[in-house]
């Protein structure tokens, strides 16, 4: 068989279809003299207040994007309407009058481009100057005594100095809502349920400034009444009054109602739940109506993902969530990966002496598997978890287990060591946010105190300290900063080594990035019979690391994209002493997110700044890595942090 005959065949064949079906694309494509107009490009002139992007989203005329003109064949669509161009200038002048510009002045023009259909529309904007606020003024209305306490209350006045409407500010008639609605809240936190606002504008577009009123009529301060509750079948309506920390008699609070619906529906036993004021007479007196939807007692939860750390991973659960219908919870849980395997089981009692408290007694078996050691523990926790307020939650548990570890030597060919040892630890933890929701901004702080030895259980005695302190700042509606430090320290009081399992470590998807996990600190060398094999981790006593990342959300590209820029840094030293002996190493880098079903699928990439010889896979002078020692690549589902 010849081959080179036979391409030659092939190839002659695909080029003559290729040449048919172009030439019949051709002829059935229409000559440009007989195209109709179509828009290349949509442009403005003259607008310093908002941006062509924001301006292109009031208009209904629009260009095809760059993939739509490369399609030669297809060119419908996008044909030039003088009738909607018109109708758009009339939307861009509502769109600056809503926002002070009343004089704002908008016009047009076509022009050619290369080709005689092809029609590039120009927006031209002349914004003159806006409406300025001249005279900001308060009118409340009400009994003497309430009135004063309005006045004399903080968030009426942090309100009275945050709100858009300031003195030198842009008059905006859209942002009356939201100032309406600051005001509102005010109120009807401090009882006054049936409050109205209005605010009335006087403007003069002469001198092109407003002076602003805003008025209050309070109406009666109201109290709670009664609380009807629908919806519940198999829970306690004494129960769902109790969750929702709501009681008869109590002053009314806007604020008290939006946390108890929050409350109701993140709770395990209610898969919705509002709060709402029915229609009745405006009195002092007021009644609620909660309606609830109780979840399923029982229920099956699967879930599973990916990441370069622990590879394939997956979880299993069971739970009742309403045993005995006293609310009582109880789970069962397995779940592994390539690193770990979990399972355990867990009864909550809540509402232990009458509080919002609960106890959970939760047995367990763990099997780990780390670069540096393998781990296989059971035992049982015992947690009493107290929470004090929707931001702050605390707990103290006492565990009990069993350990086997199994280290690895210095020579990879001798057996490892294993170490066989109990531990009887009291942990306390706290958990503390503050305004972390919908914007994701705000603080979060996670103490942690475990002292080991109690009883005379343990074969080890130690106290661990560690604290993980997280700053979420948004810098614009799609800019975030996010910033974390966290610290610890182990503070040993018998023998002079450690469980490698209790030590500190860093580095790996979640931490420093550009080190793999627990690859940050000090290493131990590995040989074998042909000499240098690997640098196992060794972990340390104390411990110290933050990042810094910023995260840009590129929703115009592709909804859900986003990007992050990040420098992190940190180390872990085996003792205090050598804190000085050994500086912080850093990571910087960047890389993709996007938002699935799932939660952020994310790709890092960190560069090592300042690697040790360790790092590289450098052993007495001969380096047995690569360039790639300083590069680490995390794939993960969820923020770093």
């Amino acid at each position: 068989m010849r081959l080179p005959g036979l391409l030659k065949y092939v190839f002659s064949t695909v080029l003559m279809v290729f040449l048919c079906i172009a030439s019949a694309v051709a002829q059935d494509m229409p000559d440009d003299s007989d195209r109709v107009p179509q828009v290349w490009n949509v442009s403005f002139e003259g607008n310093i207040a908002y941006t062509g992007v924001v301006l292109k989203n009031q208009i209904a005329t629009e260009a095809p994007g760059f993939g739509e003109k490369l399609k030669f064949w297809d060119k419908t669509g996008f044909e030039l309407n003088e009738k909607e161009i018109k109708r758009d200038i009339i939307r861009i002048r509502n769109y600056y009058q809503r926002r002070g510009f009343v004089n704002i002045e908008v016009g047009y023009r076509i022009e050619t481009t290369n080709k005689e259909w092809k029609k590039e529309v120009f927006f031209t904007i002349e914004e003159n100057n806006p409406i300025r606020i001249q005279d900001v003024e308060y009118e409340i209305k009400g009994d003497d005594k309430n009135v004063r306490q309005i006045w004399e209350n903080r968030a009426f006045s942090r309100a009275q100095s945050q709100h858009p409407y300031q003195h030198g500010n842009r008059y905006e008639m859209i942002k009356e809502p939201e100032v309406v609605g600051q005001f509102s809240d005010v109120m009807k936190n401090l009882g006054y349920a049936y409050v109205d606002v209005n605010i009335d504008a006087a403007i003069d577009t002469s001198a092109l400034s407003a002076d602003i009123s805003i008025q209050a009529d309070l109406g009666p301060r109201t109290y709670i009444d009664s609380i009807k509750v629908e919806g519940i079948e198999t829970v306690d309506k004494d129960y769902v009054l109790r969750e929702a920390s709501l009681k008869q008699g109590e002053q009314y609070s806007l604020n008290n109602l939006q946390t108890a619906q929050k409350e109701l529906f993140n709770h395990h036993l209610f898969r919705f739940a509002t709060i709402s004021i029915p229609d009745q007479p405006q009195d002092s007196t007021l009644n609620l109506l909660m309606r609830i939807r109780e979840n399923e007692q029982r229920s099956v939860e699967l879930l599973a993902g990916f990441g370069t750390e622990d590879k394939l991973r997956g979880q299993a659960s069971w739970t009742h969530r309403n045993v005995a219908y006293r609310g009582h919870r109880f789970s069962v849980t397995a779940r592994g990966s390539f690193i770990e395997q979990y399972v355990n089981m867990g009864y909550q009692f809540p509402y232990v002496y009458n509080t919002k408290s609960s106890f959970i007694v939760s047995p367990f078996g763990q099997h780990l598997l780390e670069s540096n050691y393998e781990l296989l523990r059971a035992g049982i926790t015992n947690s009493f978890i107290y929470q004090y307020s929707q931001n702050l939650t605390a707990s103290a548990s006492y565990e009990f287990t069993k350990n086997q570890e199994l280290s690895r030597q210095r020579d990879i060919s001798l057996p490892d060591t294993t170490l066989e040892y109990d531990l009887s630890s009291l942990q306390l933890t706290g958990y503390y946010s503050q305004g972390y929701g919908r914007q994701q901004e705000g603080w979060v702080i996670q103490p942690y105190l475990e002292s080991s030895g109690f009883f005379g259980f343990a074969s080890f005695s130690f106290q661990k300290m560690s604290a993980d302190i997280r700053r979420f700042t948004r810098l614009s509606s799609s800019t975030m900063l996010a910033t974390r430090v966290q610290g610890g320290g182990l503070f040993q009081t018998s023998s002079d080594s450690l469980p490698s399992n209790i030590r500190f470590y860093l580095g790996g998807t979640n931490s420093v990035r550009g080190w793999y996990r627990h690859e940050l600190g000090p290493k131990r060398v590995q040989v074998d019979s042909t000499g240098f094999n690997d640098y196992v981790p060794l972990g340390g006593r104390a411990m110290f690391g933050f990042n810094v990342e910023i995260r840009q959300e590129l929703g115009f590209l592709i909804n859900g994209l986003g990007m992050a820029a990040f420098l992190d840094g940190g180390q872990i030293w085996e003792t205090f002493a050598r804190v000085p002996r050994r500086p912080l190493q850093f990571g910087v880098g960047g890389g993709l997110r996007y938002q699935s079903p799932l939660g952020p699928v994310r790709v890092d990439i960190g560069y090592k700044l300042n690697p040790t010889n360790q790092d590289l896979d450098i052993y007495q002078g001969t380096n047995h890595g690569s360039v790639w020692n300083r590069i680490g690549i995390h794939f993960s589902i969820g923020q770093a942090f």
